[in-house]
């Protein structure tokens, strides 16, 4: 009887063990904000506050540095593992960056004026 002969082996599995680990720590984190979102925008229903965090016009500044931070890192990894050229990569990742920066900074300059 001839064994059978694979050429994926446990060198090949426990490669992939840190791509899955970093998979599920980003669901857990997103998991967690997402509960903790819902739990402040319940805590806002019940104190009648709900209407004021409905009118944030920075919202579009979040969704969209998140979204081209997202676009910017694919690239930038997709280009280091097929051992191409970077390119405009790095760009899009620092202007996500910048864009996320400005709505934190912009957040915490409302919160300080208003209270």
């Amino acid at each position: 009887m001839v064994p059978i002969q694979s050429t994926f082996g446990l060198g090949d599995a426990l490669f992939f063990v840190p791509f899955v680990v970093i998979a599920v720590v980003i669901f857990a984190f997103a998991g967690a904000v997402v509960y903790l979102e819902h739990r402040k925008e319940m805590a806002l229903i019940e104190s009648g506050h709900y209407d004021e965090v409905g009118r944030d016009s920075r919202a579009w500044i979040l969704g969209g540095g998140l979204l081209v931070l997202a676009l910017g890192l694919g690239s930038v990894v997709s280009a280091l593992l097929s051992g191409g050229a970077v390119g405009d990569g790095v760009t899009a990742v620092f202007v996500g960056l910048a864009a996320l920066a400005y709505y934190f900074y912009k957040r915490r300059a409302v919160g300080t004026t208003a209270a």
